[in-house]
């Protein structure tokens, strides 16, 4: 979208300023799926300390983190498969396996160094549950490579220290709300692995709600009410259409200029040109709008000025700040920033105060809201 006006050139003393719950990952953001332990023994474990680590005891005789290398850590791993062997011939099991470092103890070291030091600051960690009563935890790695702490956990008997990195849960979902795809993942025995980039958005959807990766752009919606009308469907309906119908004659320099809001929210997109569009309305319900550019979040932003007055909107400029994770791109916000000062300047007054209009019954008939806030108040004229 071409912009239809400097900032500079907008009337007012100061911008409207729009701060959006949404998230900017950097292209190379990971998300990894790692097991809490043989048997998922360690879920709640890791729950509760807001960590993950790797099941290996007795890393604490090899010093601080800094010191330790592949060969000492490997030998570690080997010492402590070797016991959990012979305490399990104890237990009248039979041999499984022999004293001294094996191909297996090479694999634990393997999906070990992926949590320790590999795994970025800002990388998402599933963690599954053993089997469907319990959620999977989608986390926040919280510290940096190599940023390895001592999380005191307990496996049987046994009681101990383990070693991991520190994660904040940012939600858990259950197992028959995700996709056929993701579940398969999750369930492959790899202890520990990076996800494709087949499944990423969906578990951005659920991490972060609203999030830019890679060039697509996508928001969300929700609605709290528990019986979504046919009206509260037509309002919301006609606002995201009149938008969407505005930003594709604007890529083409059109603004519209004589057509209502209204009717540009009854006009006729073709498919290929509307915005991948996603309505799940239930209650809660919710609405995912998904754009490559910055559309989708532009809505978000635009959803929020519905709250202020036409003239306000019409003679401020706008600015919009966004979250970023790890070295997310900055210019994604400044993307979105111009996307929106085009489309509400090519709406003018009088059509910014009809969309308002619609805004202000999504979000009082039909309980509509979406993670934007307006940060600063608008001068009203004299």
């Amino acid at each position: 979208m071409s912009d239809l006006t400097e900032f500079d050139d907008l009337l007012g003393s100061a911008p409207l300023q729009v701060e959006l719950d949404a998230y900017v990952l950097p292209a190379d953001h990971m998300i990894w799926k790692a097991t809490a332990g043989k048997t998922h023994r360690f879920y709640r474990a890791v729950r509760k300390a807001h960590a993950i680590f790797p099941d290996i005891r007795g890393l604490e005789s090899l010093g601080h983190p800094s010191e330790w290398t592949d060969a000492a850590i490997l030998q570690a791993i080997a010492a402590d498969r070797w016991q959990r062997e012979l305490e399990s011939r104890l237990r009248g099991n039979q041999e499984r396996s022999s004293e001294g470092i094996n191909k297996e103890d090479r694999g634990v070291l393997t999906f070990a160094k992926r949590i320790w030091f590999e795994a970025k600051k800002g990388d998402l960690i599933i963690v599954p549950p053993e089997g469907w009563r319990e959620p999977l935890l989608i986390g926040e790695v919280l510290s940096d490579k190599g940023d390895i702490f001592p999380i005191e956990a307990q496996d049987g008997e046994y009681s101990g220290e383990f070693y991991g990195r520190k994660v904040a849960w940012r939600t858990s979902i259950s197992k028959t709300e995700i996709s056929e795809e993701l579940l398969k993942i999750v369930h492959t025995r790899a202890a520990v692995f990076g996800l494709p980039e087949s499944v990423k958005e969906e578990v951005y959807r659920y991490a972060f709600g609203n999030f830019v990766y890679r060039g697509a752009f996508v928001a969300e919606f929700k609605t709290s009410k528990e019986r979504f009308t046919a009206e509260d469907s037509a309002v919301v309906g006609t606002w995201l259409n009149a938008m969407d119908v505005l930003r594709n004659a604007l890529s083409e320099g059109d603004t519209k200029s004589g057509v209502s809001f209204a009717e540009l929210g009854l006009e006729k997109l073709p498919d290929q040109l509307a915005a991948e569009l996603k309505i799940n309305i239930q209650s809660p319900g919710e609405i995912f709008v998904r754009t490559a550019g910055p559309f989708a979040l532009s809505l978000m932003a635009l959803f929020a000025l519905g709250g202020c007055s036409a003239e306000a909107v019409d003679k401020n400029a706008v600015t919009v700040s966004l979250k970023q994770v790890g070295a997310g791109d900055p210019e994604a916000a400044r993307q979105v920033e111009r996307d929106v000062n085009a489309i509400k300047t090519a709406l003018g007054e009088n059509r910014i105060e009809k969309a308002g209009e619609l805004v202000v019954r999504a979000k009082r008939d039909a309980e509509v809201s979406t993670g934007a806030a307006l940060k600063s108040a608008p001068r009203e004229s004299k």
